[in-house]
């Protein structure tokens, strides 16, 4: 059995992109992040230390995402990437989707979808 910790639909607003009109200011922007837990991830006493605390996942993303431009989706999935697996050792494996949600009028977004694991970010 495969266990999950999700936050899904994450909403900010990030400066991101490189062309003129995405340089203004922050543009609406779109995460779901999923960790997977290793097998043996269970709770006995029902308390949040030992859980892998969501709270402080939103909260890294937001700061870090709210922290300064970035000009590539490839730069910001990366560095939540990186984010989801400093967060703790019982994350094995991660699945993050980005999307810039009001680039082109004809589209309901532009993403990315990355999902690996602790090995394959540690090449």
């Amino acid at each position: 059995m495969e266990k999950w910790i999700r936050l899904e639909g994450l909403r900010l607003a990030v400066s991101i992109g490189i062309h003129d009109f995405e340089r203004i200011g922050p543009q609406p922007y779109k995460l779901d992040i999923g960790l997977r837990l290793v097998d043996h991830y269970r709770t006995i006493n029902d308390s949040i230390s030992e859980t892998v605390d969501y709270d402080k996942l939103r909260s890294s993303v937001t700061t870090h995402l709210e922290s300064r431009h970035f000009n590539l989706q490839e730069t910001v999935i990366q560095n939540v990437v990186g984010l989801c697996f400093a967060l703790d050792n019982r994350v094995i494996a991660v699945d993050i989707k980005t999307s810039k949600t009001s680039v082109y009028p004809d589209c309901d977004a532009v993403g990315l979808h990355y999902v690996l694991n602790r090995d394959e970010w540690n090449l």
